[in-house]
């Protein structure tokens, strides 16, 4: 008898210590999602989650509010969330800068510290300035030479993906350039326009308005072909110089998420990749709208940038601060 009880006992504790695991696809979600973009407000990181999160609550049910934490390259955000509860309430925004971290800095986290659930968008980096400065990557070039050291590029920030982009293209074409880093790819741009600096690399999407208008010049993308939106703008393999680049941006949340919250964030943001609204707000944005990755794809991905990027480190002989 006496074993009996305790039978039923441990069965009743065991009964109890699940029922809120298995109520918990049923509740999810019963408050507002928050959304962590470790960057500026305006840069690219956070316009791309604006606009999907926007079509994506519509599925999800309840709002999706994107909260800003810029500094340190990405890594203060990208600290508070993986160090935050995982109960499907709080996510991040991220980029390479997830990888790199912790490649090259002390960090408490590892891009192993998220669970990926979907990639938003893939824009290749761009080369830009001031029409006014440079008209063509030929004109930069021949500035660069005639003064080694006196162009200066603006950066998101030190050892951000596209401050390791800059220093592959340097490296591939012997040029010297001097590398600025902000505090996000909107402080970057602020720079160049300001006059500040010489150069930029941004996504394409980033300064299109400026671009129409005729402020700004791309000079030269690392994209793998030439972009359908700018045919005239040349490609950095047809100068002779073998890199392509360009930053991601998908959604994580912290180790340890219940595979229901992943599960229903990642279907509410697939539905919104297939709706027109979402289609259309990327279409005038400049960004590309057929870019996105589910969350197989997307975490195959992540683990194929966490050998790539580790490579171009090695290539390019950073110095870390680990």
């Amino acid at each position: 008898m006496k074993m009996n009880r305790r039978i039923s006992a441990l069965l009743v504790a065991t009964a109890a210590f699940l029922i809120p695991a298995c109520g918990f696809a049923a509740d999810y979600p019963a408050k507002p999602v928050k959304i962590i973009v470790p960057f500026a407000a305006g840069g690219a990181a956070d316009m791309t989650t604006r606009l999907a999160a926007k079509v994506a609550e519509k599925y999800l049910g309840q709002p999706m509010a994107v909260e800003n934490r810029p500094g340190g390259g990405g890594v203060t955000g990208y600290a508070e969330v993986a160090k935050s509860r995982p109960d499907g309430y709080t996510l991040s925004e991220v980029g390479p800068s997830v990888v790199i971290a912790p490649l090259t800095k002390k960090t408490n986290f590892t891009v192993d510290s998220f669970t990926p659930i979907v990639n938003m968008v893939y824009e290749p980096e761009t080369i830009a300035c001031l029409s006014e400065r440079f008209k063509t990557w030929e004109e930069l070039v021949a500035a660069s030479q005639a003064n080694p050291g006196g162009v200066k590029i603006s950066v998101s920030g030190a050892m951000a993906s596209d401050h390791l982009a800059v220093l592959r293209v340097l490296k591939k074409s012997g040029l010297k350039w001097v590398c600025v880093p902000t505090n996000g790819s909107s402080q970057a741009i602020t720079a160049m326009l300001g006059g500040h600096v010489d150069l930029t690399i941004v996504s394409p999407s980033e300064l299109s308005e400026q671009v129409r208008s005729g402020q700004v010049a791309y000079l030269l993308t690392l994209a793998p072909k030439r972009l359908e939106e700018y045919p005239e703008l040349p490609i950095a393999a047809e100068k002779g110089i073998e890199v392509v680049d360009g930053p991601w941006r998908g959604l994580v949340a912290p180790k340890g998420t219940p595979e229901e919250a992943v599960a229903a964030i990642e279907a509410a943001f697939l539905k919104a990749f297939a709706d027109p609204e979402f289609v259309d707000a990327y279409s005038k944005a400049g960004l590309p709208a057929n870019m996105w990755m589910n969350r197989a794809d997307f975490t195959a991905l992540v683990d194929q940038q966490k050998v790539d990027i580790a490579e171009v480190i090695a290539e390019t002989g950073v110095k870390t601060n680990k």
